[in-house]
């Protein structure tokens, strides 16, 4: 009885420890997802924030349309121009405003609307000047405070940006330097047509300066534009694709055009349009910029949206299942006291009895039922576990192998360690033809110690393994790489006709290119290299080593960052 009331003690102890265990589990679990949900809102809340920023920028910058109009033509307070200048400048201060109630973003959005403020009192007062009376330096001077606007206004970008969580948002954050190229794309080709609106209304040739402004603007939209297309290109929208087809017809096509033919008429100032016309004809070429990023941005809300959406589903059916499964334990435990551990404690005896070498008779009799007589049914079938046992032994042969490879392998660069080299190489010494050479490069990385003292051992390490990469992507799957110890690595080549020294220098080259480490700093690396090969005529692995270090040491000597060849007696 005291036995029994043991074990009875120990299976309410474990089922207690297995129900906190699943209890804690589910906690985990739930919490899991209930941040998850709580993320996806977050970035919601985000990228709503960016998308009101890119909105003010973009108001911004169109405001500049109406001003060329207005002050392309004589000062009236109710021109068409002027009222469109009126209104756009009302949608420019309803965007701004709405950035106000953002906490983070006070800063940024005071000196954005001091730089505004500046601007327009600017426009106001060459608007008031006679048309003949306004100098093309007070056009450029105006063009400039608005340019200075708009980049005052990345600052509320950069905020923007920065308030993705770059731990958890790294397609956020993806998506918003998108779409603040497509804005920086907006912004040039405005700026384009910009610099030429003084010398419009002034009806004077356009001059080098602004023609070089022109060329720059439009070398930076194809910049950004090219970039924009690798990002985008894969995204399967047909909208966002076929916005980005009516870019290059409606800007690189349309807008281009109209921008030559005021290049080709602006030579001598006789243009075929003044600031108005010239305005209406190239803003509309922009829309298409315009509504590709905001396809774009409406594209990752959605996608946002969705996500959030998905995890809330999956909260609450991670909840409800979990929910269930504990009390499915509960029964089962119950259950399993009445119908299973009972009955158990009635086959430990003959469990023991078996383990004494007490057998009798067969222990499948026909008085068991159920699980227990299952239980001593499976007594007989013991031998099926000899087959679970060769398959333990297979995976002890798998794990032989892995260690096998362990052992061969330096551990920080994954390429051949010095003793599987030397393993090697005995192997196609052996297996080498009577007249065939066998040539091996040794190679030290230049200077390695300073690397160490000055960005750090994890520095070096890096740069190791960098080496370990470029070697192998510049050379033969067949040829033998190893790193033969420190910051120095040995390469035996699977072919024999091959000139060592040439491939060495290919080597030498390759490395030369700048390494980046993960800290970003930049590093230039050169190597030393010695290049050695046995003699058809005999030679062992020793003297070969021996050759090629020597050569070695003359490169180093000589200046390092070259290549010297020698012959193995």
């Amino acid at each position: 009885m005291s036995k029994h009331r043991s074990l009875s003690y120990q299976f309410w102890a474990a089922t207690a420890l297995i129900l906190s265990c699943s209890v804690v589990l589910s906690a985990i679990l739930i919490s899991t997802y209930y941040r998850e949900l709580q993320a996806t809102r977050l970035n919601e809340k985000r990228l709503e924030r960016f998308q009101l920023v890119m909105r003010a920028v973009n108001r911004l910058s169109a405001e500049r349309g109406p001003v060329n109009s207005v002050l392309g033509e004589e000062h009236s307070t109710d021109s068409p121009s002027r009222k469109r200048l009126i209104t756009f400048q009302a949608n420019t201060d309803a965007a701004l405003d709405q950035l106000a109630p953002i906490a983070g973003f006070s800063r940024q959005l005071a000196e954005t609307r001091r730089s505004l403020a500046e601007a327009r009192q600017l426009i106001d007062a060459l608007d008031r000047q006679p048309l003949r009376a306004r100098r093309p330096q007070d056009f450029h001077k105006v063009v400039l405070a608005m340019f200075g606007v708009v980049d005052t206004a990345q600052t509320l970008v950069d905020a923007a940006i920065s308030d993705f969580d770059p731990a958890g948002s790294d397609h956020m954050i993806g998506t918003a330097l998108v779409a603040r190229m497509l804005s920086d794309i907006r912004e040039q080709v405005g700026r384009m047509g910009s610099n030429f609106v003084a010398s419009i209304a002034a009806r004077t040739p356009i001059g080098p300066e602004h023609r070089s402004a022109h060329d720059i603007a439009y070398g930076r939209v194809l910049g950004f534009w090219q970039l924009v297309e690798q990002q985008t290109g894969t995204n399967i929208d047909p909208q966002i694709a076929a916005m980005r087809r009516a870019v290059v017809e409606d800007f690189f096509g349309k807008g281009m055009a109209i921008y030559r033919e005021l290049l080709a008429t602006g030579q001598d100032g006789n243009y075929a349009f003044d600031t108005i016309t010239f305005t209406n004809q190239i803003v509309p070429t922009f829309a298409s910029l315009e509504r590709l990023r905001d396809m774009y941005l409406d594209s990752a809300m959605t996608q946002v949206k969705a996500n959030g959406e998905h995890a809330r589903r999956l909260l609450i059916i991670i909840s409800a299942i979990t929910l269930i499964a504990l009390l499915l334990e509960l029964v089962l435990v119950i259950a399993s006291q009445t119908l299973l551990f009972r009955p158990l404690l009635s086959a430990r005896d003959a469990v023991m009895a078996l383990a004494a070498g007490k057998t009798g008779g067969s222990f499948a009799t026909g008085g068991t039922r159920g699980e227990i007589g299952s239980l001593f049914k499976a007594l007989d079938r013991l031998r099926g576990k000899l087959i679970e046992r060769d398959a333990l032994d297979r995976e002890k042969l798998k794990l032989t192998a892995r260690l096998r490879q362990l052992a061969e392998t330096d551990g920080l660069t994954g390429i051949l360690n010095r003793g599987a080299l030397e393993q090697r190489a005995r192997s196609m010494l052996a297996a080498r033809a009577e007249q065939q050479p066998l040539p091996l490069i040794l190679l030290d990385i230049d200077h390695f110690k300073r690397i160490n003292d000055n960005y750090g051992h994890i520095a070096g390490d890096e740069v190791l393994k960098e080496t370990a990469r470029r070697l192998q992507a510049a050379l033969r799957p067949a040829d033998v790489i190893a790193r033969f110890g420190g910051e120095e690595f040995a390469i035996l080549l699977s072919d024999p006709t091959a000139r060592p020294d040439q491939i060495a220098e290919r080597l030498r080259a390759f490395l030369a290119a700048p390494f980046t480490l993960d800290t970003g700093a930049t590093l230039n690396v050169t190597a030393s290299f010695g290049v050695a090969a046995l003699a058809p005529a005999g030679g062992s692995w020793p003297d070969l080593v021996e050759a090629a270090d020597q050569a070695l040491y003359e490169a180093k000597a000589a200046g390092r960052n070259r290549v010297v060849a020698r012959t193995a007696a």
